[in-house]
């Protein structure tokens, strides 16, 4: 028996896998990634992520019903290594790869606004 949740998300996969997205939705989409996107190649673009809700709803239409999520058995027993600190990279040699450096950290753009 599925919980309320799954049945959700497994509609609103369906859902999402259903809709193919307008050039309006792009531009909305677009604004919240904070993507530029050309107008020469907005088609292509838009082609590209409706292949991506094509595929999510082949994915959807798989039944998994009788794979039991809580068996490991058919998972081989991994080779473990000891944990040894090492130094790869000084600072100096990580920060040279940058323009962008202040106080000997990386500096990066304003997300939040």
């Amino acid at each position: 028996m599925l919980s309320d949740g799954a049945i959700l998300r497994d509609r609103y996969y369906v859902l999402l896998a259903k809709k193919m997205l307008q050039e309006e939705e792009l531009k909305k989409v677009c604004k919240l990634a904070q993507i530029k996107i050309d107008d020469n190649e907005k088609k292509d673009f838009l082609g590209k992520l409706n292949q991506v809700f094509n595929w999510i709803e082949q994915l959807s239409k798989i039944d998994v019903s009788q794979v039991d999520i809580n068996d490991l058995s058919d998972m081989k027993t991994t080779s473990e290594r000891t944990d040894e600190p090492h130094m790869d990279n000084t600072r100096e040699e990580l920060l040279s790869n940058t323009k962008f450096k202040k106080f000997d950290m990386f500096c990066v753009p304003k997300v939040v606004e």
